[in-house]
């Protein structure tokens, strides 16, 4: 399955990261030393074009989608300055113009930032930049919070998808530490899952027409909550799409049983590859995400629409009206 009648599958690494020179990644809050140890390779790979572009030949990864999101670069307890801001998304705009091929860019934004966040928004628009990343929460807040409308309004408006990325909340980070590196991942799993249960039970998607959000498989029980509750009605594959919710999830830790899942509840269209590069000790090459859809009982069809389609179409821009309806709340209970 990893060759195809004109050679192999392509792959699109949707969930990568990269910083600007001067910006260095934070290692995430209540990080144990295993991840500690680790991140001193993470943080000289995310800064390293050149070194990415001959990984990537190595691994047989086609195209990544590069992000930094906000507290990826910013310590526990303070917010990212749009001095910050701009100097990330500067530096994205000319990486991804130097090597369109190779490269897609999500604007960092602010999402809790109020009017600014939809600034940015606008200037990513300007810099050609495919899309934004955001923080999944903020000082006890989501995605809901109305502080984020107008980022996740201007998003839709111009057509950008919006990458929902994971945080390490500070109490649940420390009372998991002594679980090492899978508590550091539970306790931002959790955040994760909780912003889109807060998304989904506002009917945020209702009073945003048009907005795409993309979660890390990390929240996948989050969707599993969703899946149990009338938010299924939709974000379920088959849903009219006048109606539909459009969540999509990545495959992050290629656990064929969790994309199965994913790919039964939201469909293959709403799926793509995405593996935190370069933050997983192993880094998944063709072989690796091939494998995982395979193990899965993925379909020929199914693997080339998470590989590569679903990135192209999240990537495409799909402008829509302001939005005027009212929210839906919908019982994620």
């Amino acid at each position: 399955m990893a060759e195809t009648g004109t050679g192999p599958v392509p792959v699109v690494d949707f969930h990568s990261h990269h910083v600007a020179p001067g910006v260095p990644a934070v290692v995430p809050v209540g990080a144990g030393d295993e991840l500690r140890r680790s991140w001193r390779r993470v943080a000289r790979a995310v800064g390293d074009v050149g070194a990415t572009l001959t990984g990537m030949d190595r691994l047989g990864i086609t195209r990544r989608v590069l992000s930094a999101p906000p507290a990826m670069v910013t310590p526990d307890g303070t917010t990212i300055t749009p001095r910050t801001v701009g100097v990330l998304n500067d530096h994205l705009a000319e990486v991804v113009a130097a090597n369109p091929d190779r490269f897609a860019g999500l604007a960092t934004v602010d999402a809790y930032a109020g009017r600014a966040g939809a600034r940015t928004v606008a200037d990513a628009v300007a810099a050609g930049l495919g899309g934004i990343v955001v923080d999944c929460a903020h000082q006890g807040r989501y995605l809901d919070d109305p502080r984020c409308r107008p980022t996740l309004e201007a998003a839709a408006e111009a057509g950008l998808v919006v990458f929902v990325h994971p945080v390490s909340p500070a109490a649940l980070a420390a009372d998991l530490r002594p679980l090492g590196r899978p508590g550091t991942s539970l306790a931002r799993g959790t955040a994760v899952s909780a912003s889109l249960l807060a998304l989904l039970g506002a009917g945020t998607l209702d009073a945003v027409p048009g907005l795409r959000v993309v979660f890390p498989m990390l929240g996948a029980a989050g969707l599993h909550l969703a899946a149990g509750s009338d938010a299924v009605e939709r974000i379920a594959a088959g849903v009219a799409p006048t109606e539909r919710w459009h969540v999509y999830v990545d495959t992050m830790g290629f656990a064929p049983a969790a994309i199965r899942f994913a790919v039964e509840l939201l469909g293959a269209d709403h799926v793509v590859a995405g593996s935190d590069w370069p933050v997983p000790d192993r880094p998944a090459d063709r072989t690796r995400v091939v494998d995982a859809l395979t193990r899965a009982g993925l379909t020929t069809a199914q693997h080339h629409q998470i590989t590569h389609r679903t990135a192209a179409a999240l990537l495409r821009r799909h402008p829509v009206g302001p939005a005027v309806t009212e929210p839906k709340r919908s019982s994620t209970r």
